[in-house]
Formats: C-alpha cells, sequence, structure tokens
C-alpha cells in the first residue's frame, strides 16, 4: 500500500507530476505562448516588408523563436502549411539552432575551461553546425516563404485566437500527460537509473567518456536544464578532462529535442515520422561525438 502511495505521490506531484509539470507547462507556458503566436500569424502576413524579402529572411523569424525555446518554435510552425518546409526548419531547430537550456549549458561549460578549450569546442560547433544546414537544405531546399502573404484585411479576432489556443493545448494535454506518466513510473522503478547503467559501458568503449556521463546524457534528454546542472556538477568533481568535456558537450548541443519538444514533434509529424526524426538527431549528435572524439585524440596523440 505504501508503494502505491508513493508511486501516485510520483505521478502526481513529482519533476514530471501531472499536478506539478503538466499543468504549470499547458496552461502557464504552452497556452500563452500559443496565443502570443495566433497573434503573430495573423499580424506577420500582413506586413509589405515581408513581400520583398527572401525566404531566408522568412527562415529567420522561426530560427530566432528558437533560440528562446525549440518548443515555442515548434509550436510555432503549425503556420508553416508546406510540409518540406515545415520538416526542413524541424531539422534546423533540433540541430542547429540551440534553445536557451543549450545556451545555458554552452555557458557553463565556458565558465568551467580555458579559453583554448572553449574555442575548440566553438570551431567544432560552427563546422557542424555548417555542414548540417547544407545537407539539409540539399534534401529540403528553401525555395519558397515560409510565410505566407495575406491580403485579408478583416478584423483582428483575439476570440478565435484565444479558442484556438485553447484547442491546440487541449489536444496537447492528453499526449504530454500519457508521457509524464511513463517517464514518473520509470524513475520511480529505477528504469531511467537501469537505462543509464545499461548506456555506460558504449559511452566508455564508443565515446571514450565516463560512465556517469550516460545518465547526464539521459537527464539532458528529458530536459535541458537538469542536463546543465548536472554537466557543472561532475565537471566540478573533476569527472571529465578537457577532450571529454568537449566530446560531452558536443553531443548535448546536438541532442535530441527534449521531453516537451518531443510532444509537440509528435502531434506535428505523427509517430512514425516522428520517431525517425527523433532517431535520426539522436544518431546524429552521438557521430558527431565520435568524429570529435577521434579527430581529439589524433591531434593530440
Amino acid at each position: 500500500m505504501n508503494n502505491i502511495t508513493t508511486l501516485l505521490h510520483v505521478i502526481l506531484f513529482g519533476d514530471f507530476g501531472l499536478l506539478t509539470l503538466t499543468p504549470r507547462y499547458l496552461f502557464l507556458v504552452l497556452f500563452p505562448i500559443m496565443v502570443f503566436l495566433g497573434v503573430f500569424g495573423q499580424i506577420l502576413p500582413k506586413i509589405p516588408f515581408l513581400q520583398k524579402t527572401s525566404p531566408l529572411i522568412n527562415q529567420f523569424f522561426y530560427g530566432f523563436i528558437g533560440l528562446g525555446c525549440t518548443t515555442v518554435a515548434l509550436a510555432s510552425l503549425d503556420y508553416v502549411k508546406s510540409p518540406p518546409m515545415r520538416t526542413r526548419m524541424i531539422w534546423l531547430l533540433i540541430l542547429v539552432i540551440p534553445c536557451s537550456s543549450q545556451l545555458a549549458i554552452i555557458a557553463t561549460f565556458a565558465a568551467m575551461v580555458t579559453l583554448r578549450v572553449f574555442l575548440v569546442y566553438l570551431f567544432f560547433c560552427f563546422a557542424f553546425m555548417a555542414a548540417i544546414y547544407f545537407l539539409i537544405s540539399r534534401i529540403y531546399p528553401l525555395n519558397e516563404g515560409l510565410v505566407k502573404i495575406s491580403n485579408d484585411t478583416s478584423s483582428f479576432n483575439l476570440f478565435r485566437i484565444v479558442k484556438e489556443a485553447f484547442l491546440s493545448v487541449a489536444e496537447t494535454a492528453l499526449p504530454f500527460c500519457g508521457g509524464s506518466i511513463i517517464i514518473s513510473i520509470a524513475a520511480h522503478f529505477g528504469i531511467l537509473d537501469f537505462i543509464s547503467e545499461a548506456f555506460g559501458p558504449f559511452m566508455e568503449g564508443f565515446l571514450h567518456l565516463p560512465k556517469e556521463a550516460a545518465s547526464l546524457f539521459v537527464l539532458n534528454i528529458l530536459k535541458r536544464d537538469f542536463g546543465s546542472a548536472t554537466l557543472l556538477s561532475l565537471a566540478g568533481k573533476g569527472t571529465f578532462d578537457a577532450v571529454q568535456l568537449i566530446v560531452m558537450l558536443m553531443i548535448m548541443t546536438f541532442s535530441v529535442p527534449c521531453f516537451n519538444s518531443s510532444i509537440l514533434l509528435i502531434k506535428q509529424q505523427k509517430l512514425p515520422k516522428a520517431c525517425l526524426i527523433w532517431l535520426g538527431s539522436l544518431i546524429i549528435s552521438i557521430l558527431i561525438g565520435k568524429i570529435v572524439s577521434m579527430i581529439l585524440s589524433i591531434c593530440l596523440s
């Protein structure tokens, strides 16, 4: 009975609880964001300036939103009607454009290492971002604007915006609650710890990282600020050397979307394609870490 009570407490009031994280995210974060994006979506297509700009400038608006939060930027893609352009921006937002939590991780890293080490990280970071952008542009060419220009002069309808925002949040609530319950149960029964332990030998053998990097990687997938705090804690204990820190941060920089972003990704792309994108970003981030590890090992040998 005590075990059931404890489990229910974790599900309802834990770090990913239905009465803690879920309502806070859905109604204090996502709902205001969707209202703002609704206003943004009605105003932006009517701006004459956008009629004279290239598709690259259109893309910049979504990239700028992604700098603050990948989840918000993914939500804004509801207004992109072209499936190829929406897929292009999803890949860019996940792999190329760092969100505020990723920037916090980078700032944490910068405070822990010398300028030389940090510059090495920046070199690799920008090199892989450029390579990924080039590859995505070859697969999904940016040949049309992401913002569709509208000559509709109808009056601004705030009620419709709020209604659509509420419906969007309601549509997101069920998968978000389901994900929260799964993660809470996994944490309670030690499944997350088991995954970290199982992934440890791979991190040691393939990426030449300490086994503690596995738990850091799992935490970063769930919530980026958890990953940033754990990185600071482990690095402060001397768990990583300079090369391992660079490799670990490269993996975290190009990591898969966090839990919140993954829910919106599933909502937008449906489960099979969302899983393909998620797994693709996971493989890319690990391969980037491996390449950086090999280059640094050769250069320092």
